[in-house]
């Protein structure tokens, strides 16, 4: 019986003693997964010089917004050449001129935006 009891708590402390192998190797690889997620972020940062807002397009020097456009009953808005955008009736067609101002308005952007 004594002997039984010696197995058991035997097997226990192997058994907490890789438990806490697992825990380690989980840090560590969870801290190799930070690693690598930060260096990919700064891999894929782009310098801020050669960066051009989306809703706007340099044209002959000067920037020419996109207009937006949306259904007044709808809960998305759309670029002007989106197939949905050209779909809306004239009467119930709102314009905004960017992007901010119908997402203030409570609307949602379309995949083409």
């Amino acid at each position: 019986m004594k002997q039984l009891e010696n197995n058991i708590v035997h097997s226990f402390r192997k058994v907490r003693n890789e438990m806490e192998e697992i825990r380690t190797q989980i840090a560590e690889i969870k801290q190799k997964q930070e690693d690598i997620d930060q260096a990919l972020s700064i891999k894929n940062k782009r310098p801020i010089v050669n960066v051009i807002n989306k809703e706007e397009k340099l044209v002959s020097g000067k920037k020419a917004k996109k207009n937006y456009v949306a259904a007044k009953n709808g809960k998305k808005f759309h670029i002007l050449e989106c197939p949905f955008a050209k779909n809306i009736l004239p009467k119930s067609k709102v314009i905004f001129k960017t992007k901010d101002s119908a997402l203030n308005k409570g609307y949602k952007p379309c995949k083409c935006v």
